[in-house]
This record gives structure tokens, sequence and C-alpha cells, in this order.
């Protein structure tokens, strides 16, 4: 009976840095950012959680600190769990509503995630001594901007205002993160200042070779490293190596970063879109997977508003194509278009006959380009205007000028001019935004990433359909600009239409807009311009 007490006493347990690590705990205060990793296994998340208890810092009462991770299953699973057999030790109580250990003296650490860009808002309100990053490349750049600027601070001087991170190559964050840490050094160990704030930070590479503990606990795991199915994936875990991997594909803002123009913004408040806009509506149907339906209006300068979204999953044809009928109702589509798949013969009826059935639109076949579709939506995206000609072509030269008409005709010196015409600089970008009730678009396209099979591609992922649903949508758009009748007539007729309704809103009378848009209207194209039913 004494040897089975003695083998069930309480462990005492005991920790210690390994070599990098203590050199990431070390690293002074005013190294305001630091990110340690590279490789998998290096003992990131532990240094992480570790760090407050290292330093002292949960001993002090006005200790505040949070570490995050993307989602709550991770969170819980990869730190939670972990922290509790070292914070009790401090005599720290945890809360599991709040999800934070409170130290003796009254400082706390707190646990968070931010699985949606906007999530991160929540933290607002409250200044942190310590922020820490778990997987750092899970998160995209305006989560970790957003809350290291605004929240971390300290109110003592004898606390720091520090933010830390750990993370592997790849994911969502991937781009940003090797641009703001790695680029600048690839082989880490060196302070750098922010050009712009003065502040510093590190890069700390690491790999699983510096980890003995984790080698001493699981000799194989070297081993099982080389058996991920990818050789980026492979490089990534094993090596750290940055510049195999390819991470977020999008620059999607819900507002833009410091160092950003105001209309970096792709998400704005809904607006009253006036009727004589031309609308097409998309749709990436399935049943396992989710129907994503998008509205967009096109407005004379050409700019898309994606104005409202279905999404749904395990629906039945006959339930999103009614209420596809419904929503639509008094929108004036010009096209609807609907996954091509829909036209696949099942041996019954095909999901295109069954939508019209019960829809009452007859729809086309989607653009299934993914290639295409994605560099569309890079386009519609972007904020800064694309070089001009005139910049491109240099000065213009009239000897070349004239050798270019006597040995290749008019025609190719009439090309040659054109290139050093002063050209309209971009307006309208950009070229696509998104109400802020369509909230499947803004939680998906931050989320999209390289595949590293098709690095040209996005990678396929659960709960992409607002992806797809997006190329469809912005593809039948631009069919529509681009046919040379409607990008011609019928938007001259639309800016008219604008024209006359501001006009009518100043003098109080649009009695007299409506009699002149139909007679505009009945010169351009059959179109129904009516008031708005109330």
């Amino acid at each position: 009976m004494s040897e089975i007490f003695e083998e069930s006493k309480p462990q005492i347990l005991e920790w210690s840095p390994t070599r990098k690590q203590e050199t990431f705990v070390t690293l002074p205060d005013t190294v305001f950012e630091a990110l340690y990793g590279g490789a998998a296994g290096p003992g990131k998340t532990e240094i992480l959680y570790m760090l407050p208890l290292i330093r002292g810092w949960h001993q002090h009462p006005r200790y505040k600190g949070l570490i995050l991770r993307r989602t709550f299953p991770e969170l819980e699973a990869e730190i939670i769990v972990r922290s509790h057999q070292w914070y009790e030790s401090t005599g720290a109580t945890y809360n599991q509503q709040k999800k934070r250990w409170t130290f003796p003296n009254g400082g706390y650490q707190a646990f968070g995630h931010a699985e949606h860009e906007k999530d991160i808002t929540k933290y607002d309100g409250v200044e942190y001594n310590y922020v820490g990053w778990d997987e750092l490349t899970h998160f995209t750049q305006y989560q970790y901007l957003y809350l290291v600027a605004s929240r971390v601070r300290s109110s003592t001087s004898q606390l720091p205002a520090i933010t830390r991170a750990g993370s592997n190559p790849g994911n969502v964050g991937h781009t940003w993160v090797r641009q703001r840490f790695v680029d600048p050094a690839r082989e880490g160990l060196k302070v750098l200042v922010d050009k712009n704030t003065g502040l510093k930070r590190f890069y700390l590479p690491a790999r699983v070779e510096d980890n003995k503990h984790l080698l001493e606990n699981d000799p194989t795991y070297i081993a099982k490293l080389e058996m991920l199915p990818t050789e980026a994936e492979k490089r990534a875990k094993k090596y750290g190596d940055w510049y195999t991997f390819e991470g977020q594909v999008f620059n999607f803002r819900l507002e833009p970063l410091p160092d950003e123009p105001f209309n970096a913004r792709h998400v704005i408040e809904p607006f009253a879109i006036p009727f004589w806009w031309p609308r097409v509506a998309a749709i990436d149907w399935g049943f396992a997977a989710h129907v994503w339906i998008g509205w967009a209006a096109i407005a004379p300068d050409g700019r898309v508003y994606l104005y409202r979204e279905y999404f749904q999953k395990r629906k039945m044809i006959a339930e999103w194509a009614s209420e596809f009928k419904r929503l639509s109702s008094g929108d004036n589509l010009e096209t609807v278009c609907l996954d091509p798949s829909a036209w696949q013969n099942r041996g019954v009826e095909t999901i295109d006959q069954q939508f019209t059935q019960y829809s009452g639109y007859t729809p086309e076949r989607a653009i299934n380009d993914r290639i295409g579709g994605k560099l569309l939506l890079h386009d519609y995206l972007r904020w800064t205007p694309k070089p001009r000609t005139k910049d491109i072509a240099g000065t213009f030269n009239q000897e070349l000028a004239t050798k270019i008409l006597r040995n290749y005709g008019q025609a190719k010196y009439t090309e040659y001019v054109k290139f050093f015409e002063e050209e309209p600089e971009e307006q309208n970008l950009p070229k696509l935004q998104v109400f802020e009730n369509c909230q499947a678009v803004i939680d998906t396209i931050p989320n999209c990433v390289y595949d590293p099979e098709n690095p040209e591609d996005v990678k396929e992922f659960d709960g992409d359909d607002p992806y797809d649903g997006l190329r469809y949508l912005l593809q039948a758009c631009s069919r529509f600009k681009d046919s040379s009748f409607r990008a011609g007539r019928r938007f001259d007729h639309m800016a008219k239409m604008e024209r006359n309704y501001n006009e009518g809103q100043k003098r109080g009378d649009l009695t007299s807009f409506y009699i002149q848009a139909k007679e505009i209207d009945n010169k351009v194209v059959p179109f129904s311009v009516r008031p708005r039913r109330r």
C-alpha cells in the first residue's frame, strides 16, 4: 500500500526554457513586436503563455494580458488546457465564463479568439500590457494592427506594453506576416525600426531541432514531418520556409490600415439604390454544401454594389428558389446566372429547370473560370490606380513615330501616338463595394488562401460558396458592362437619368423626372422605369 501511495503523489512540475525560448523571453521591452518560430515544434505556444510567469508580471496588481487564437476550439485545446498545470501553481483562479486567470494580487491573464475579422473589435475598451498571438498567420493584417495599435498600452512604468507572436508559414496571414517580420531580414536576429512609427520589431527563427524537450519526448517527430502530403507543407513545417507558401489571396478591407488611402475599404453602410441601376444576381448552389445567392447593382460609373445575399445550408431547391423569387420582387433583374453544374442530367429535372419552375426566372450558365474569376475579383477589389499607358511607354519620340509611319503604315503610327495621350484617372476605386449586411462574403473573402498544389488558384475549403458565387456575380456584371450596346447607349442613358433625378430632387419635382425618364428610356432599350413602390 505504501508503494502505491508513493506512486500516486502529485508530480512536482519543473520547466526550463530552451536556448531559443530564453532569447525570446529576454528580448528588451523596447522591442514592441516580436515573432518567434517558423518551423513546427520549437515551443511557440508554450513560450507565449509562460512569458507572463517567467517575467513575473502576474505578481503586479495592474497587470492585464491577452493571448489569442483565431477560433475558440483551437484556443481551448491548445492554450487554455495547457495553461492549467502552470497557472494554478501561482494561486490563480480560473473563470470559465470570462476565459481568464486572476492572480492573487489582482492582475489577470485572459484568453480570446477572433474567428471573424470584425470580432477583433470586441476587445475595445481594455488596455493590455501584453498581447500574445498563437499562430499569427491565422489572423488577418487588419486584426493584428487594429489590436496592437489601439489596445497595447501600460498604465504604469513597472509593466511593459508589448506584443509577442508565434507562427508557422502558410494560412491567411502568411503574406503580410512575412512582409512585416521576415522579408527585411530573412535570417532574423535583427532589430527592425519601423520608418513611420519608430517602433521596434524582431524576428527570431526557430526549428524543431531547437526544442530538445520535444525531441526527448517524441524522437520520431522529425520523421513524422516527412509524411506531410505536399512539398510546400513539408518545407513550411519542417524547415520554416517562408518562401514556398503564399497566403491570403485578396486584400479585403473593412476599413483602411494606417498606411492606406481612405478608399481602401470594401464594406460600406447600405443606401437606397436608384431603381434605374441595372441589377444582376448569381447563385452558387448545393444541398450538403451551402447555397449562396448574391444581388448586385451596377452604378453609371461602372462600380458594382453587392447589396443583398442569401446564405443557407441544407435547403431544398423549392425552398431557396422560392425565397429567391420573394427577395427579388421589384428588383428588375437583368441577368440571373447559376452554377454550371445545375445543368447536369441527374435522371430527373435538372436543377436549372427546377429553379425556373419555382422562381419564375430562366437562368444563364455562370462562367466557371476559376483563375479568370480570381483575377477579376483582384481587379474589382483594387483601390490604387493602374499605371497609365503613358507612364509605361516613356517619352514620345518623333523620330521613332516617323519611322513607324514609313515602315508600318498609318494604323501602327496612330497606335503609337495613342500611347502618349492623356488618360483619365480612375475615380471609382475600388470597383466593388459590399453592403455591411452581406456578412457571408465579408467573412469568407479574407479567408481565401492560395492552393499549394496550384499556386494560381484559391484553395477550396468548407464554406467557400460565397467566394465562388461572387466570382460568378462579377463575371456576369462584367459581361453586362462589356456588351457594346449596353456599355454605350445604355450607360449614357443611366448617366442622363442620374442627372435628371438629382436635378429633380433639388427642385422638389420628381414628377417631371419620371416623365423625362420614360421618354429617354423608350428611345434606348426596353426597361421598366417607375417610382419605387412603397
